[in-house]
């Protein structure tokens, strides 16, 4: 076991990949009788250390969100349990090496908005205004700087002076969202440090600094940065569109 746990802690020096075979997961984490007999604590730690972000398995149990969205199925759920109560055969192994790398390869997704993720629409387009006043840099006057053209951050201005916001409105407002995410200049680490300095926001901080950032990397640290942002008028990220 503590060989097992040393193996793991040192994989995350490795870094995480959006695209693994099956022996690449068997070298890179030493899977062996021993990680399968232990599967409970093989899988969530392989699936932690290959995630981007947190968000891919939900922030949660992983083991419970990878039953809970499908990525592992009732069928092989049944025979991980049962490794716990028998010898390994290479059969086991191989089986279990596939579900591994089965349950990885669902993982990597890219975030955009559907109209139900936007949870408060009209106290969303009042806080970016009214928090777009204040002086200090924070993502509000970042994207109305930065991000928005003149006439988008007017579009708005122009839905928070409405009494209310209607489907189209809606509509129209995750549209705007959608586009500013998709732009490499949505994330601005001093204007987001502002407003938190959190794990979470040190996480695409650091992913934001890597050299070639990907398209998936950019749309996951601009989604999850919009979030943070405006945590109270999203639904989690995780139920976002893909």
């Amino acid at each position: 076991m503590k060989k097992l746990a040393i193996v793991l802690i040192l994989a995350t020096l490795m870094g995480c990949s959006s695209t693994v075979s099956r022996q690449e997961l068997v070298t890179k984490y030493h899977i062996n009788k021993e990680s399968v007999k232990n599967w409970d604590k093989t899988i969530p730690a392989v699936v932690q250390k290959e995630s981007l972000i947190e968000d891919w398995y939900g922030g949660e149990d992983v083991l419970f969100y990878l039953r809970k969205t499908g990525k592992l199925d009732e069928k092989d759920a049944e025979f991980l349990k049962g490794l716990k109560t028998k010898q390994i055969t290479p059969e086991d192994q191989e089986r279990f090496e596939e579900i591994l790398t089965k349950s990885v390869s669902k993982l990597p997704r890219e975030f955009y908005l559907k109209d139900e993720n936007l949870k408060d629409p009209k106290g969303l387009v009042d806080f970016m205004v009214r928090q777009s006043y204040i002086r200090m840099d924070n993502p509000s006057n970042h994207i109305a700087k930065e991000v928005a053209t003149e006439d988008e951050w007017k579009e708005i201005v122009e839905l928070s002076k409405q009494k209310d916001l209607n489907e189209k409105d809606t509509k129209k407002l995750r549209k705007l969202l959608n586009k500013f995410i998709k732009r490499s200049e949505f994330f601005d680490a001093k204007s987001w440090y502002n407003i938190e300095v959190s794990p979470r926001v040190i996480e695409i901080v650091n992913i934001s600094k890597k050299e070639n950032e990907t398209k998936l990397e950019k749309n996951n640290v601009n989604a999850k940065a919009l979030y943070i942002a405006y945590p109270e008028y999203f639904s989690k990220l995780e139920k976002w569109d893909n």
